[in-house]
């Protein structure tokens, strides 16, 4: 399992966080604001069930969607579906866990489906 936790985060950084001094700890950081809007909506992904969608379920608000995660040390980029698409072709990605680990399964195909 660590072994997997490892793959991914070296793969996360990869995909292009920006170091402002030295080392970048994406795992130190805190929720900001992010205007830019979701990746992906509940209605904009097919694989969200009715029992799992917020809005169809009477939730009033969507600011919980605008939300994203920085890092203390380093500037992480708008995850980019096309370049995790280019650097994962022929590789294979497992998530192990509970029902965590398939909530982020979950939202990392949502996220990929927008692709066109």
């Amino acid at each position: 399992l660590s072994t997997i936790v490892m793959s991914v985060a070296a793969l996360l950084l990869t995909l292009g966080p920006t170091h402002a001094q030295g080392t970048c700890d994406i795992f130190r950081g805190k929720w900001v604001p992010d205007s830019s809007g979701p990746l992906y909506t509940s209605s904009s992904c097919p694989l969200i069930i009715r029992a799992e969608n917020c809005q169809a379920n009477g939730r009033p608000d969507k600011g919980y969607e605008n939300w994203r995660w920085k890092p203390e040390q380093c500037a992480l980029p708008r995850f980019d579906a096309r370049k995790f698409l280019k650097m994962m072709r022929g590789k294979t990605l497992a998530f192990a866990g509970d029902s965590i680990a398939q909530n982020q399964m979950d939202s990392l195909l949502c996220i990929l489906s927008q692709v066109t």
